[in-house]
């Protein structure tokens, strides 16, 4: 019989959301499983920028991953009518997704997390006291367990039941520096495709090339499209490294919490939906799961995320009305919120507190004075 490995704690998927609760958990002193497939390999398709509001929140500088920071973002409406939104103080961060992760990774090792590479968990058995994972001949015991593998989660259709949840989905690839004339500046180019935009990352060697869907059910982006954006917006199609991928954007409406298995980060639906960020929120979810298995209580996590959860509600109303009303809301975006958008990003806003703080003062309220 296989023997089965316990620990105080186990996290399946070593992302943004199961790094952050690893390190976490052992810098807590917890014996901590932080299991993934290939962990050599995996390579997590990602646009790699990373907002203020996310970097601020990590337990170490991102400065050894940064390959570009942007202090403007440029906007069109499919590749017209552009402006470039400058701020004084960064924007985003721009790295390059594997490089970010496998550093995340180090620092989890680093404290103490034992990464363990396994094939795709085939069940989970849940218990009053202790969940169990079976990988293949591998087994692994733990009181807790926090998935953080994704928006197609194993782990949550083994433990919750249920398909796939329809989310959003995005599309990406690589574009060598010199296959182009000119490095562009961060791009976002609403409207290239229906209920979504197009973008561009530039990371010093290659540019980041994407589009983006916010609603998967309704829409599919293809090879074919994001090569007819990349002539169009780079003036060549020879992209590499070309990845589709799914995203969570359902984390308003979806448990969070199954017995003692909690979600996190795109298994729990926790990215944003209108313009697909999602490191935030695999960040602060993954922190958070791992301060309520160190209180050993599933409730406090779903209590610590519930302000995020208010958040992506109000952001889906807003994704709706915004894709729906296209171009008249890329005018206002042009003209008129988009400047202090910009600004509420670089102080590390979230995207609704930035329009709120936009609306108060817009009727007279005076703030602070600072934005």
């Amino acid at each position: 019989m296989t023997k089965t490995r316990q620990f105080d704690v186990l996290v399946v998927g070593a992302g943004q959301a199961g790094c952050a609760a690893a390190q976490d958990l052992a810098m807590a002193g917890l014996e901590v499983g932080l299991l993934e497939r290939a962990p050599a390999r995996v390579t997590k398709p990602c646009a790699g920028g990373i907002t203020i509001k996310a970097a601020q929140r990590y337990r170490f500088s991102l400065d050894p991953v940064i390959r570009q920071t942007s202090h403007c973002l440029e906007i069109s409406l499919g590749g017209k009518r552009a402006r470039c939104l400058e701020s004084p103080a960064p924007v985003a961060l721009l790295t390059h997704r594997p490089e970010l992760d496998l550093f995340c990774r180090q620092q989890a090792q680093a404290a103490g997390a034992e990464l363990i590479g396994i094939r795709s968990p085939g069940a989970v058995h849940q218990g009053r006291e202790a969940v169990t994972v079976v990988a293949g001949e591998q087994r692994f015991s733990a009181p807790w367990l926090i998935a953080a593998d994704g928006a197609n989660s194993r782990i949550r259709r083994l433990v919750h039941g249920g398909g796939q949840h329809a989310g959003a989905f995005a599309i990406e690839g690589l574009v060598a520096a010199e296959r182009i004339d000119a490095m562009p500046r961060m791009r976002m180019d609403f409207g290239c495709v229906s209920d979504g935009y197009g973008w561009l990352f530039p990371k010093a060697d290659h540019v980041n090339v994407g589009l983006y869907i916010a609603h998967h059910r309704h829409h599919v982006a293809t090879r074919q499209a994001l090569a007819r954006y990349a002539r169009q917006a780079l003036g060549v199609d020879d992209i590499q490294c070309v990845q589709g991928y799914p995203l969570g954007t359902w984390g308003n409406a979806r448990a969070m919490v199954t017995g003692r298995v909690l979600y996190a980060g795109d298994a729990a639906g926790f990215t944003e939906p209108l313009l697909g960020e999602g490191i935030y929120g695999a960040v602060i979810s993954g922190q958070a799961a791992a301060r309520a298995v160190i209180a050993g209580s599933a409730d406090s996590y779903c209590e610590a995320m519930m302000a995020w959860r208010h958040e992506l509600s109000r952001v889906h109303g807003l994704t709706r009305l915004f894709y729906g009303v296209l171009p008249v809301s890329y005018g206002a975006l042009k003209h008129v919120i988009g400047a202090p958008l910009v600004r509420g990003v670089s102080r590390g806003l979230t995207l609704g507190q930035t329009v709120r703080y936009w609306r108060r003062r817009m009727a007279g309220w005076p703030g602070d004075g600072q934005f």
